[in-house]
């Protein structure tokens, strides 16, 4: 068991603490040569300005999202849910927002895109992470990040994002009798061997003496991080991969979601002596649902979020006095 504990030397807190057996601060099983390999990151970040990206892939519910967060709180013990992204939209802004690494820091930033959550294969999302890659690339240099893509197989990404990004990637599998939590490393040289030779059959044919296990023990508080997944998997239902009349559509509920606070606004400011006049979000889906549009409450949060930029392209176009 390897404890995490932050760059002074104070224990990380267990976020999920379920009865009196569990041990109050963070610690989980870390293999030798991960560790290793880990300690590596720290080292190429911290001391010799540079990032470092990394790929993982696994079939669906073999664990690798578990390992990512695992992989990224080791070598970033302030790993939150703010850094650990479901949409593109999200990792570009917590890649922006990160902060450049201090002058002697003994830890990186660690940003994830768990881009297999909302399917890699939808839409245009393949060629959308090697574009975000390139955009992004100069900032991750810059604030010395270490960045981890969790992704359903290796050899659905373009040559870019492999061959010229990719610094280590780790397959995720489950063993004889469905046994979860296995995996196999490669370096960077193996990377390019494996993704060159088993693209066309999706095989991993490359050895690697790299291989180890992991437990399912979550770094970050568990429902939380099971609610936000959910609220990205609703809005991808709603977005169908953000194209053609999906995109239009998804738009929409965007602009009818800061209609409602608009004119929540409005009561407000027409009957201040009367508080408890209000639109509330039940009645505003039923309306909605009335008139063919059908919006679930538990998106309304996730659209909220957008009502800012919105705003701000309508006060643009002239449409807001």
């Amino acid at each position: 068991m390897v404890d995490i504990n932050y760059a002074d030397g104070t224990p990380v807190p267990n976020p999920n603490i379920k009865d009196k057996r569990s041990h109050p601060n963070l610690s989980y099983h870390i293999d030798a040569k991960e560790k290793k390999h880990l300690d590596n990151v720290i080292e190429r970040t911290t001391k010799y300005d540079s990032d470092y990206f990394e790929l993982i892939d696994g079939t669906e519910g073999s664990g690798k999202s578990i390992k990512a967060m695992q992989q990224g709180k080791y070598v970033d013990p302030t790993l939150d849910l703010s850094r650990i992204c479901f949409t593109a939209d999200e990792f570009k802004q917590a890649v922006i927002k990160a902060k450049p690494l201090p002058k002697g820091a003994t830890h990186p930033q660690c940003v994830i895109y768990d881009e297999a959550v909302t399917g890699l294969s939808a839409g245009d999302s393949i060629a959308r992470i090697g574009k975000i890659l390139k955009s992004l690339m100069m900032q991750m240099r810059q604030k010395n990040l270490f960045v981890i893509v969790v992704i359903p197989s290796i050899f659905e990404l373009n040559k870019y994002t492999v061959l010229s990004r990719c610094r280590s990637f780790f397959h995720i599998y489950e063993a004889k009798g469905g046994k979860k939590g296995h995996f196999i490393g490669f370096n960077r040289k193996d990377t390019r061997l494996l993704y060159l030779k088993g693209k066309k059959t999706h095989s991993y044919t490359i050895r690697s003496r790299f291989r180890g296990k992991f437990f399912n023990i979550y770094v970050v508080p568990e429902q939380e991080y099971r609610k936000k997944k959910e609220e990205a998997l609703e809005v991808l239902n709603e977005t169908d991969g953000k194209s053609g009349d999906s995109r239009l559509g998804y738009e929409r509920k965007i602009y009818l979601v800061w209609v409602f606070d608009l004119l929540n606004k409005l009561i407000k400011l027409e009957n201040p002596d009367k508080p408890l006049i209000k639109v509330t979000e039940p009645a505003f889906c039923e309306l909605l649902s009335r008139h063919g549009i059908e919006m679930k409450r538990v998106t309304f949060a996730t659209h909220k979020a957008n009502v800012r930029k919105v705003g701000k392209t309508l006060k643009v176009e002239g449409l807001v006095v």
